[in-house]
């Protein structure tokens, strides 16, 4: 009905303020503008009726996809992007569902994970971050569940644990050196979680003292027996070498009081108490 051709001028459709173009009553369906304030640019009316159902129409180039002020009906296809705000790291997500986070990732609801997913910076979630599983305890801060798999706390050896300084108390790693094993930081120090093994290579054996001593270990087991006397002496361990344990016995009839870098602290009649020397003093396990 109408065909335009020109090689030098353009076609210049109506422009107006959002204002004006919101002022339009009962614009028909199709009504094309450009508005030139606010989000300028080219607006249609969608509407078949006489409420106005203004749509943008944006600069491809300029606004990109502008997923933002839409709302999507199917699957968003990233066919190996990224979503990211300035174009560099951000979020990559495999077709398996595997999500990748190169940057610092911040979540204020619930997370749910059922794939893998690898955070390069900080993650955090201010409520409740779940692996394996859709449903969420309200009382869990992590809630981790798998009938196949574990869970891995990071792996130090004992030079790059030592290197972390002073930290939080009960904070967890795998000790992969020196007496590897699962290590918690106390308020006295780091100290390992657990019995481990502590078969004796050697026991040294004699009755409980009756004045203050100070012995070094130079046996897995201290084994004190009834001193036969109304007194018990204390007990303070000499430096030792780290990552070494000791079981200390006490087999007298009284409080045996043994000193170690945990404080002073006393081994019921009858019952034994572990110790292992780490960050230059004995630290009680048990």
């Amino acid at each position: 009905m109408l065909e335009v051709a020109s090689t030098t001028k353009g076609m210049l459709v109506p422009r107006m303020t959002s204002a004006q173009r919101t002022a339009i009553s009962s614009p028909a369906q199709g009504l094309l503008v450009y508005q030139t304030d606010g989000t300028a640019g080219f607006y249609y009316n969608a509407s078949a009726t006489a409420t106005a159902n203004w749509l943008w129409l944006p600069d491809k180039a300029g606004a990109g996809d502008n997923l933002g002020n839409g709302t999507a009906t199917t699957a968003v296809k990233l066919a190996g992007n990224s979503l990211s705000n300035n174009g560099t790291g951000g979020i990559s997500i495999t077709d398996a569902g595997n999500v990748t986070v190169t940057g610092n990732n911040t979540v204020t609801g619930n997370s749910s994970t059922t794939g893998n997913s690898t955070v390069t910076g900080n993650g955090s979630v201010a409520g409740t971050l779940v692996v394996g599983a859709t449903s969420v305890d309200p009382k869990a801060a992590l809630d981790v569940t798998s009938t196949t798999k574990g869970l891995l706390p990071p792996r130090l050896t004992l030079t790059q644990r030592n290197a972390m300084g002073v930290p939080t108390v009960g904070m967890l790693i795998v000790q992969t050196d020196n007496t590897p094993g699962l290590y918690q930081y106390t308020a006295t120090g780091w100290a390992s979680v657990g019995a481990g093994n502590y078969t004796a290579e050697s026991s040294s054996v004699g009755a409980a003292p009756t004045t203050a001593v100070t012995v070094s270990p130079a046996a897995t087991n201290l084994v004190y027996t009834n001193n036969s006397s109304t007194t018990i002496g204390s007990v303070t361990l000499s430096p030792g070498t780290e990552g070494q344990r000791l079981v200390i016995v006490n087999n007298d009839l009284q409080y045996l009081p043994v000193v170690s870098g945990s404080g002073t602290g006393n081994i019921l009649p009858g019952y034994a108490a572990r110790f292992i020397y780490t960050n230059g003093a004995w630290r009680r396990e048990s």
